[in-house]
């Protein structure tokens, strides 16, 4: 019975930090670095866009300003990731 038991965990994967399972909502059940980046990419183009072009000038800049060091942020938060192995690098 320990024999069935022994291969059971050695055939599983091994278990997540809590950390990279807690933000498993955010991407997904097979994390790819490249959508992650390429969303935040796009997210960050469009509040841009309708911050430029909705709002008053010096409102407009403060608001571009605050979504960029967003952006920033959530980049480094996606090297970080990648760099810890959270998003999928294998191949097809």
């Amino acid at each position: 019975m320990s024999d069935a038991v022994e291969e059971e965990e050695a055939g599983a994967e091994p278990e997540q930090p809590a950390f990279l399972k807690s933000i498993e909502f955010l991407t997904g059940e097979d994390p790819n670095a490249g959508s992650f980046l390429l969303v935040v990419g796009v997210v960050t183009c469009v509040f841009i866009a309708v911050f430029q072009f909705t709002l008053p000038k010096p409102i407009s800049l403060l608001m571009t300003a605050l979504v960029v060091v967003v952006a920033i942020i959530s980049f480094m938060m996606g090297a970080i990731l990648d760099i810890v192995g959270y998003f999928d690098t294998g191949g097809v």
